[in-house]
This record gives C-alpha cells, structure tokens and sequence, in this order.
C-alpha cells in the first residue's frame, strides 16, 4: 500500500524534530547548576531525566516514521546523512540511561546511609532526654515540698478550666497538664516509698524505651521502603529506556552500514 500524503510526512518529521530537539535543551538545563558532589542532587536530576526520558523517544520515532514514508513514496537510493545523527544520538542516549541505572543505585544508598545515621543520632539524643527526664523526676521526689508546689500549679490550671493568665489553652494542652499532674502526684505519694517509687521510676524509664524502639523501627522501615521505591522506579524505568533507544540506535547503525557496503 502506497502512502501519497506529503503533509503526513510533514507533520511527522516537524513534530518529531521538536520533541527531539527541545528534549535535549531540556536535558542540559537541568545541568545547571551542577551539584556533582550532592547525591540528593544527582538523584533528583537521574529523575528528572528518566521522568523525560520518553519525550525524546518519541520524537526519533516520529522521525523514522516520517522519512519511512517520504522512502516509501519517494524511494530514494541513500539517505545516510541524514540518518547517521538520528541514530547517533539514540545510542548516546541508550548509553546514558544504561550508566543512569548504577549511578543511580549508588546514589540511594549513599542517601539511605546517610539518613540511617541520621536516624540513629536522633534516637541516641532521644535516650539522652528520657535518661534526663528520669533523673529529674527522682531529684523531683526528693523534694516534697516542690513536687506539691508543681502539682498545685496544675490543679488550679485544671480547676481553671484551662485557663492561664486569662488565656484558655487547648484541650490537648489541657489533657496533657492533667497528665503530668497525675503523675507527679503519683510521684508524690511514692516519695515516702524508695523500694515502690525506683520500680515506678524504672518502669516509667522502660515504657518510653519501647515507644522509642518502636519509632525507631518505624523510621528505618520508612528510610528503607523509600528507597527501595526509589531505586526500582527510576532503574527499571531506566533500563527499559536504554533497551529501546540502544535497539533503534544499533540496528539503525547496523542497517545503514549494510547499505554502505
């Protein structure tokens, strides 16, 4: 079947040369400004390309297609100038996306290893803090006097109605105060009791422990499945990229070389 439209060929040829040619201008302004020695930045811009990566696919097979048909009707003798960048540039490509795929991974773990750190510094401040709220509920409880003090403050600000200074407070803030209350007050009652108020002290020190190990592995799980999702999206997304753009590039190559010779 003979096509015998020109403006077809037309209009594939000029829609493909866009989506090819700004896809690349794109591609170099995401270079700048260069940050080759930030991970974060280089795994964004891996996105980023990859994101795109199909624009420029589209726009060499719109090419293709396009001087496909102009053959068919025409049935020129060569046409191998005008071919060789075209498939040039698809193995450049294809090379790129293939590169992309360790880059890529090496990145991620770069940045998982990092925010795992990062993690693991936030817990130990974490046990720093419950081991100095601990001591200072039992310096609190040897003095009896304060501890009243304290627990009067809140009382009032409960009778209150959460009210403080003429300003009423949130009922969280209002749950909260009621919260410490209550347990200064069983602080209070313990002072007089060392043997009850150490097992209430270690018992208090035991509860945060295992709410601070359960976000712990609540934030590692979070670290680890975002880079799990990460480095499957982009890498899969990637090497499929570079398979289709290294076929076309290769095989065209191939094919005009074959009629070279």
């Amino acid at each position: 079947m003979k096509i015998t439209s020109p403006f077809i060929n037309l209009i594939l040829t000029l829609v493909g040369g866009i989506l090819l040619v700004s896809s690349l201008i794109d591609y170099l302004f995401l270079l700048i400004p260069l940050q080759l020695d930030d991970p974060n930045w280089q795994i964004n811009l891996t996105n980023s390309i990859v994101d795109r990566g199909i624009v420029p696919l589209i726009g060499i097979t719109l090419l293709l297609l396009g001087w496909w048909i102009n053959d068919t009707n025409n049935r020129p003798k060569s046409k191998i100038s005008i071919r060789l960048p075209l498939f040039i540039i698809s193995s450049l490509l294809g090379l790129l996306f293939l590169i992309l795929v360790p880059v890529h991974l090496s990145n991620i773990n770069r940045v998982s290893a990092d925010l795992m750190s990062q993690i693991a510094q936030k817990i130990e401040q974490q046990q720093t803090q419950i081991q100095g709220f601990v001591s200072q509920l039992d310096a609190i409880s040897r003095n009896p006097e304060q501890l009243k003090q304290e627990i009067a403050q809140r009382t009032q600000v409960i009778e209150a109605g959460g009210v403080i200074q003429g300003q009423k407070i949130d009922p969280q803030q209002l749950q909260l105060i009621t919260g410490q209350r209550d347990q200064l007050q069983q602080i209070l009652d313990l002072s007089q009791k060392p043997d009850q108020l150490k097992a209430k002290l270690q018992e208090v020190e035991a509860k945060l422990q295992v709410q601070l190990k359960g976000l712990e592995e609540k934030e590692i799980k979070k670290a680890q499945t975002l880079a799990l999702k990460q480095s499957l999206r982009t890498s899969i997304s990637s090497l499929i990229l570079a398979i289709a753009y290294v076929v076309i590039g290769w095989l065209g190559l191939k094919m005009l070389i074959q009629k070279e010779s």
